[in-house]
């Protein structure tokens, strides 16, 4: 049952942080359409929290995978682990150079709203010679 478990966490490394980081930088990349500010808000919060996922469970599941694997005293999975803390810092690296090409920050970074400039209906009269425009 061991080996079943260190090897469900592996491939969660292995698949699931990738999959998570191609999702937030796919979403962080995109330029979607958003009526509303709060709308673009909530976009760019969501993609925040996919990239921060992705980066704890990139440091996370590899050092889990090394302390469980050296408790169980398996040297199989022992080294599969120690491998992965490899790509740990490769994925590190990737994502920094992501982050250095990027215009804005990866995370805590809001989207454009395509929400429309409010019409002035009413004028207000300024001191200093200055009318309204158009009388």
């Amino acid at each position: 049952m061991k080996r079943v478990g260190l090897g469900v966490l592996l491939l969660a490394w292995l698949y699931g942080v990738p999959f998570l980081f191609i999702v937030g930088l796919m979403r962080r990349t995109s330029s979607p359409y958003l009526a509303t500010r709060a709308e673009a808000e909530a976009f760019g919060a969501t993609t925040g929290a996919i990239l921060t996922a992705a980066l704890i469970l990139n440091l996370t599941l590899p050092l889990v995978g090394v302390l469980l694997a050296s408790l169980a005293r398996d040297p199989y999975w022992m080294r599969h682990f120690v491998w992965s803390l490899a790509g740990m810092a490769v994925i590190w690296v990737l994502f920094s150079i992501a982050g250095n090409a990027a215009t804005a920050p990866m995370i805590g970074w809001t989207p454009a709203d395509q929400e429309p400039a409010p019409r002035i209906t009413q004028c207000i009269p300024r001191s200093g010679g200055h009318g309204c425009p158009g009388g």
